[in-house]
């Protein structure tokens, strides 16, 4: 009867590479080979509730890579796992940017608990540390961070939440504090800074609960303003321009 029960019974995804065991139901996007030397994986067009057993290339076993909302439980076990590596190895550098990924993933668990309170708590934490460490630390690109951040709150808080997240970013930088300088050519983490900054407001700007928010034409103004400085505009990524461009055909010149 066991037997029969696991046969017949919902399929329950293995432990991720990390630990994280989701619960039965849970579904996949994708899978990993666990031999780290192979690099076999892929994903699935759509969620599915199970994986290969074994890696198609060498025929070891497989992870999950776990669809949303399971993903967000896979994440932490694997900054923990990732963190104690860091700590024990005394990696001070990596264990810095993963407490601040463990941030952003404080902020967004509160927000999918619909803690709005306590997320506002969280990114306030966030934002200090983030200024303190690009005072110190001149090549931090604190942006990647924000930017997981206003993802997260659209994901799991909505565009007013999110605007939270952006509005001192752009204040930030329009104070051109460290990392935000203006010699890209030579500074990635200014690079980095800018073009996440214009990421998340195009981010915002293609949520399509933003089409009729009263705040649209301040976050567009933001994404352009930004865009079109000396010291930015050359360095966007392809998708950022086409983005600019649906939006403002003339948005280089201000036309």
């Amino acid at each position: 009867m066991e037997i029969l029960q696991r046969l017949l019974g919902p399929r329950r995804l293995p432990p991720s590479r990390d630990g994280y065991q989701a619960p039965t139901g849970a579904l996949a996007r994708g899978w990993e080979c666990d031999d780290p030397d192979c690099g076999g994986g892929g994903y699935f067009d759509d969620p599915r509730p199970g994986i290969p057993r074994r890696c198609a290339d060498c025929g070891s076993g497989t992870y999950p890579r776990h669809a949303w909302p399971w993903e967000h439980g896979e994440e932490r076990a694997r900054l923990d796992a990732l963190l104690s590596r860091a700590e024990r190895e005394g990696e001070e550098q990596l264990a810095v940017l993963v407490r601040f990924h463990l941030l952003e993933w404080t902020f967004e668990d509160h927000l999918m608990k619909g803690h709005r309170r306590d997320a506002l708590v969280t990114l306030a934490d966030a934002d200090t540390g983030l200024r303190a460490t690009m005072r110190q630390d001149r090549y931090f690109t604190e942006g990647s961070h924000r930017f997981g951040m206003v993802y997260g709150a659209l994901r799991s808080g909505g565009p007013d939440i999110a605007l939270r997240v952006l509005e001192p970013w752009v204040t930030l930088a329009r104070e051109q504090g460290p990392g935000y300088g203006t010699d890209l050519e030579s500074d990635n983490a200014s690079r980095t800074n800018y073009r996440s900054l214009v990421g998340s407001c195009l981010d915002w700007l293609g949520d399509g609960r933003t089409r009729s928010h009263p705040r649209r034409p301040t976050v567009l103004a933001w994404a352009l303003d930004t865009a079109r400085l000396p010291h930015v505009r050359h360095y966007l990524t392809a998708d950022q321009e086409r983005a600019l461009t649906h939006l403002d055909p003339g948005w280089r010149t201000g036309r």
